[in-house]
C-alpha cells in the first residue's frame, strides 16, 4: 500500500490542507506543535476510524462540529479512496456515517455502515490497526522500544503479531475439550442404566401386569361417577328456581340502596356546587385586580424604551431590532479591539527583532543601520497611531454594552408581562364561563333531588321473596350431593394419578432400557475421540517451534538485508544472528556483542533494520505481501546534531529501498535535508499551513 495525497477539514489545527505524497523518502518537516503528527493521525482514522484513546477528541478542531479525511492510497494495482467524517453530538464526538465512502477505482464498494467499510478494507488490503500500529507506523521514541523490551516479552509481542500465539490457544482449548470428553467416559463407565440394565427388564414386566389390574377398577368408578352427577344437577336445578326469586327481591333492596346513596350524594353536590359559586366569585375580583397591577408594571416598562431612543409604543419586535444592531455593533468592536491589541504586540515583536537582532521581522535576513532606524520609526508611529484607536473603540464598546443591557432587561420584563397579561385575561374569561356553568348546573342538582325522593316511595310497596329456610335446605341437600360426586372424583383421581406415574414410571423403563445400547455406542464414540483430541494437541505443540525457527530464519534474512541496504561506514561488516527469543545479536568481525554494548549510532541502524525486517515478515505472514510503507513519528527525538546522530539516521532511511514509501515526521532540518520531498508545515494564527518544496 501507498498513500498518494490526503485531505484535512478541521482535523486539529489543520482547518483545511491537501498533501499530495510520492514514493521514496517523504518529510513532513516543522517546528513544536505545527501540525506534523496530526496528518499520521488523520491516516489512521481514515483507515481504521478507531479513536487512539477513549474518545476524538484530539482529531475534531476545537470549535467547530465537523472534520473530514479524504485519503487517497494504491494496492496491488488499484487505486482507492476512502471519506471519513466526525460530528460533534450532545454526548461527545462520533463517526459521521453520512461521510463515510470507500471507492475502488472510482466505483463505490462499501459506505455508512463502519462494519462495512471495516470489512471491506480487511479484504482489500489484509491489514488491520494493531499491524498497521505496531509494524507500519513507528510512533515517537518508539523506535527503539522493541530492542529494549525484556526477551519473553518481545516473544510474546512477535508471536501475537505473527499470529503464533493461536497454536497455543488451540492447544489450550483442546485440553479444555479433553478434560470435558473424560469427564463424558467416566460418566458412561458409572451409568446406572448400564451397570443395572438387567434388573430394568424385571421391574418393567412387574409394571406392565400392575396397569391392567388398575384399568378394570377405573371402570366400575366411571359408572359411579354418573349416577353422582345426576344426583348433583336436580338438586341444583331446585336451589337455582329458589335463588332467582330471592334475587328478584336482593335487586329491589339494591335499587332502594341506590337511590338512598344517589339522594345523599345529590345532597353533597347542591352544597359543594353553592360553595363553588362563591369561590369562582371572589377569583374574578383577585383576576381583575392582578391585571390592573400588570398594566401599571407595563407602562413602568414602556419608559425604559422612550430612554432608548424608540417611543414608548414600540413594539418589542422593534425593541429587539435595536438590541440587535448594537449586539452586532459590540461585537464588531470587540473584534476590532482584539485585532489591534494582536496587531500591537506583533509590531512590539517585531520591534523586539529589529533591535536585538538586526534581522528583518519578516524574512529573517540582515538590514542595514538606516533601514532598521526608518523600520523603527515607522513600526512605533504605527503602534501609537493603533493604541489611539484601540482607546476609542474600547470607550464606545463600554457605552454600548451599558445601554444593550438596559434594553434588554427592559424587552425581557415586557415578554414577561405580555404573556402573563395574556393568561390572566384568559383566566378571568374562564372564571366568568365557570360562574355560568355552575349555576346552570346547581338547578340540575336541586331538580333531581326531588325527582328521587319521589322513586323511592313508589319502591316501598314491591319488596316480597321466598324465607330463609326454604333456599338453606336446598343448599344442604346441593351440598350433599356434591360431596358424594367430590368423593368419587376424588378416588377417581387418584387412580388416574397412579396410573399415570405408572405409564411414566414404564415409558422411563423403556427409554432407559433403549438408552443402554445408544450409550454404549456413544462411549465408544467418546473413546475413540480422546485418542484424536490427545494426537492434535501433541502436533499443535510440536508446529509452533517448527514455525518458530523458519520465522527467525526468515527475519534473519530480511533483517541483515535491510541492514547491509542502510548501513553506511558505521554499519559495515555487521551481521545479525537472531534467538529463539526473537532477540538480535550482532557479530562484528566474528565477535559477538549484544544490543547493550552497540554504540548509539549502531543501536539506531539495528533498531531501524529490526523493525522493517521483522515488519516484512509480519506482513508477509499477515497479508500475503511485504513493508511497502513506512510511518515515522520525530524518530530524530532523542539525538543530537552535534554527534551527527540524526544525519546518520537520516542517511540510512535515504539509503533504505526495500519499503516503497516512507512518511517521517521531524522537527530537524538536518533530517530533511536527505529526504527525496519535503513538505514544510508551519502554523499561522493557530491554523496549520502546508507547502512543499521542490528538492533539486
Amino acid at each position: 500500500m501507498k498513500i498518494k495525497a490526503i485531505w484535512l477539514k478541521n482535523i486539529r489545527s489543520h482547518k483545511e490542507t491537501y498533501i499530495e505524497f510520492k514514493d521514496g523518502f517523504n518529510c513532513l518537516i516543522g517546528g513544536l506543535g505545527a501540525g506534523k503528527t496530526s496528518v499520521l493521525y488523520a491516516i489512521d482514522f481514515a483507515l481504521f476510524g478507531e479513536p487512539l484513546g477513549r474518545s476524538y477528541a484530539y482529531l475534531l478542531r476545537e470549535g467547530t462540529s465537523e472534520g473530514r479525511v479524504v485519503l487517497a492510497f494504491s494496492h496491488a494495482g488499484s487505486n482507492y479512496r476512502l471519506v471519513r467524517g466526525l460530528r460533534r453530538t450532545g454526548t461527545g464526538i462520533e463517526q459521521n456515517p453520512s461521510q463515510l465512502e470507500l471507492y475502488k477505482d472510482g466505483n463505490l464498494i462499501a459506505e455508512r455502515r463502519v462494519s462495512s467499510v471495516k470489512e471491506q478494507l480487511k479484504k482489500e488490503l489484509g491489514l488491520d490497526s494493531e499491524v498497521f500500529r505496531e509494524v507500519i507506523w513507528i510512533r515517537q521514541e518508539k523506535l527503539k522500544e522493541i530492542l529494549d523490551m525484556k526477551p519473553s516479552e518481545r516473544q510474546k509481542k512477535i508471536d501475537k503479531l505473527l499470529g503464533l500465539e493461536e497454536f497455543e490457544e488451540a492447544r489450550r482449548r483442546l485440553g479444555s475439550i479433553e478434560r470435558t470428553y473424560k469427564g463424558m467416559l467416566e460418566a458412561y463407565r458409572t451409568d446406572t442404566d448400564l451397570v443395572m440394565a438387567r434388573s430394568l427388564e424385571e421391574k418393567h414386566a412387574k409394571l406392565v401386569k400392575e396397569l391392567a389390574s388398575m384399568a378394570v377398577e377405573l371402570e366400575e368408578l366411571r359408572r359411579e361417577h354418573e349416577d353422582a352427577t345426576k344426583a348433583v344437577e336436580e338438586a341444583l336445578a331446585n336451589l337455582k328456581a329458589l335463588e332467582e326469586a330471592r334475587k328478584k327481591q336482593e335487586e329491589l333492596l339494591r335499587k332502594k340502596v341506590e337511590l338512598l346513596t344517589s339522594q345523599r350524594e345529590v345532597e353533597r353536590e347542591v352544597k359543594r356546587l353553592a360553595a363553588e359559586l362563591e369561590r369562582r366569585k371572589e377569583a374574578k375580583e383577585r383576576l381583575e385586580k392582578q391585571l390592573k397591577e400588570l398594566v401599571a408594571r407595563e407602562m413602568k416598562l414602556r419608559s425604559t424604551l422612550a430612554l432608548s431612543g424608540l417611543g414608548a409604543g414600540a413594539s418589542i419586535e422593534e425593541a429587539e431590532g435595536l438590541l440587535e444592531e448594537w449586539r452586532d455593533r459590540i461585537e464588531e468592536l470587540r473584534r476590532e479591539v482584539v485585532g489591534l491589541e494582536q496587531a500591537i504586540r506583533g509590531h512590539e515583536e517585531s520591534l523586539s527583532v529589529i533591535s536585538r537582532e538586526a534581522r528583518c521581522p519578516t524574512c529573517l535576513r540582515f538590514i542595514d543601520e538606516e533601514y532598521r532606524r526608518k523600520m523603527t520609526s515607522k513600526l512605533k508611529r504605527e503602534i501609537v497611531e493603533m493604541r489611539h484607536k484601540l482607546d476609542d473603540y474600547r470607550s464606545e464598546l463600554s457605552e454600548l454594552e451599558e445601554r444593550s443591557s438596559g434594553l434588554e432587561e427592559a424587552i425581557s420584563g415586557l415578554r414577561l408581562v405580555e404573556a402573563r397579561k395574556s393568561e390572566l385575561e384568559a383566566r378571568l374569561k374562564d372564571e366568568e364561563e365557570g360562574l355560568e356553568l355552575i349555576e346552570k348546573e346547581l338547578d340540575r342538582a336541586k331538580m333531581r333531588l326531588e325527582m328521587l325522593k319521589v322513586e323511592l316511595d313508589a319502591l316501598e310497596a314491591e319488596l316480597v321473596g321466598p324465607s330463609d329456610e326454604e333456599i338453606e335446605e336446598a343448599r344442604e341437600a346441593l351440598e350433599g350431593a356434591r360431596k358424594h360426586l367430590s368423593e368419587v372424583e376424588a378416588r377417581m383421581r387418584e387412580l388416574e394419578v397412579r396410573r399415570s406415574m405408572l405409564k411414566e414410571q414404564i415409558a422411563d423403563l423403556e427409554r432407559r432400557l433403549k438408552a443402554v445400547e445408544e450409550k454404549r455406542a456413544k462411549m465408544e464414540k467418546v473413546s475413540k475421540v480422546l485418542e484424536l483430541i490427545k494426537l492434535l494437541r501433541s502436533a499443535y505443540k510440536a508446529v509452533r517451534p517448527h514455525l518458530r525457527s523458519e520465522v527467525i530464519r526468515l527475519a534473519r534474512f530480511y533483517i541483515q538485508r535491510t541492514l547491509d541496504e542502510i548501513s553506511g561506514p558505521e554499519g559495515a561488516g555487521m551481521v545479525v544472528e537472531i534467538g529463539q527469543d526473537y532477540t538480535p545479536v550482532i557479530k562484528v568481525g566474528g565477535r559477538e556483542r549484544s544490543v547493550a554494548h552497540l554504540s548509539g549510532g549502531e543501536r539506531t541502524l539495528l533498531a531501524l533494520a529490526y523493525r522493517i525486517g521483522m515488519g516484512h515478515l509480519i506482513m508477509q505472514y499477515r497479508t500475503g505481501h511485504g513493508l511497502d510503507l513506512l510511518l515515522l513519528d520525530e524518530p530524530t527525538e532523542s539525538l543530537g546534531r552535534e554527534d551527527l546522530s540524526i544525519d546518520r539516521l537520516a542517511d540510512a532511511i535515504s539509503r533504505l529501498r526495500g519499503v516503497g514509501q516512507i512518511i517521517a515526521v521531524s522537527h530537524s532540518e538536518a533530517f530533511a535535508e536527505r529526504a527525496d520531498h519535503v513538505i514544510r508545515i508551519e502554523k499561522v494564527d493557530n491554523e496549520s499551513r502546508v507547502r512543499t518544496e521542490e528538492r533539486p
